[in-house]
């Protein structure tokens, strides 16, 4: 999953098929093959539509194409979401051989321009492709570009309102070469996690074929340990005279011969707005999930979470946040 790439195609995500259909003729020679048709090429995604939007679909939706103008990115993740600084993000989309850009837009308070850059999509104009929108990623690749400001400025941390006049944000969306906008716009508002708390990047494969990611804080671990145990004599044989304990230490009455661990961790989200609570029934239902260790590297995990209420700010009078419990077969993990 990690790359050191913007731009990766994922074949994985895009699967080709044709139908041949072959005519079979009985005779006195038996059952013989006839003429035979053959399909052109049709392409289908790994995505999960639920009846209701199937029932109103159209591929121009999730596909950029020549005549479809605003095209959806492979997540149903709330059009504007937060971004912490050491998050990884990632976008996925499907290109039906459109060549373009993708365009990115730096704002500070106020929306005040700070700067704005584009990608070349060349070589990346058909099948489907995973851009990595991660915000060391971008200052990396662009921030000298935008006078050292986008790296420096980010949002107040762990639990602060959404609010784009007063935060740092930047928006990513697809172009055509002519700058005619082929995709929804997704903004994304800069936050920082802040000294007191620990994070836990969440990373999981959505209903549409990619993977969203959610950072969450302050893993709490429960340690369940197995232990098998062989039982032994107390009694050993000690200068000819049995005796139960030896150089005033007494024998075992059993061996622990193998001790199996699981960890527990649970861990909170930040403050949700309502459609994000709804978003994250994707993560409890997920079938691949995983969570980035300290090294950078992805661990697969077991959510635990098997009853998700979904919650609103109507309901309560207090923030809206999600308590994730998953369970990993290794204790020695860190974040």
């Amino acid at each position: 999953m990690p790359s050191a790439n913007i731009v990766d195609s994922t074949s994985a995500i895009l699967q080709a098929y044709k139908l041949k259909v072959t005519e079979k003729l009985y005779g006195d020679a038996g059952i013989v093959d006839g003429s035979t048709l053959t399909s052109g090429l049709f392409y289908v995604f790994n995505g999960l539509i639920d009846k209701i939007s199937f029932s109103q679909y159209d591929y121009k939706n999730f596909v950029v194409t020549a005549t479809g103008s605003t095209t959806n990115f492979l997540t149903n993740k709330p059009q504007i979401s937060n971004v912490y600084r050491t998050s990884t993000e990632y976008l996925y989309f499907l290109n039906d051989g459109i060549p373009g850009y993708l365009s990115y837009n730096f704002y500070g308070f106020n929306n005040s321009p700070i700067g704005s850059v584009s990608y070349s999509l060349s070589g990346h104009t058909t099948g489907a492709t995973r851009v990595d929108i991660s915000p060391n990623v971008i200052d990396t690749a662009y921030g000298l570009n935008l006078g050292g400001e986008f790296g420096d400025m980010f949002d107040t941390p762990f639990g602060s309102n959404y609010n784009i006049s007063t935060s740092n944000y930047f928006t990513v969306g697809v172009t055509d070469l002519s700058g005619n906008t082929k995709s929804v716009l997704r903004t994304y508002i800069l936050k920082d996690t802040g000294c007191k708390n620990v994070p836990v990047q969440i990373m999981f494969a959505n209903q549409l074929g990619g993977y969203d990611s959610l950072m969450m804080f302050n893993p709490r671990e429960t340690i369940d340990v197995t232990k098998t145990s062989l039982t032994k004599n107390p009694l050993t044989l000690n200068s000819g005279v049995y005796t139960d304990n030896f150089n005033n230490v007494f024998n075992d009455e059993s061996e622990v011969i193998n001790v199996q661990s699981v960890s527990t961790f649970k861990v909170i989200s930040d403050a949700l707005r309502d459609n994000e609570a709804i978003w994250l029934k994707e993560l409890i239902k997920s079938p691949k999930v995983f969570i980035r260790l300290r090294n950078g590297m992805f661990y697969p995990i077991t959510v635990t979470n098997l009853n998700y209420p979904v919650q609103q700010k109507r309901y309560s009078t207090s923030l809206i946040r999600l308590e994730l419990t998953f369970t990993i077969n290794d204790t020695g993990i860190s974040f």
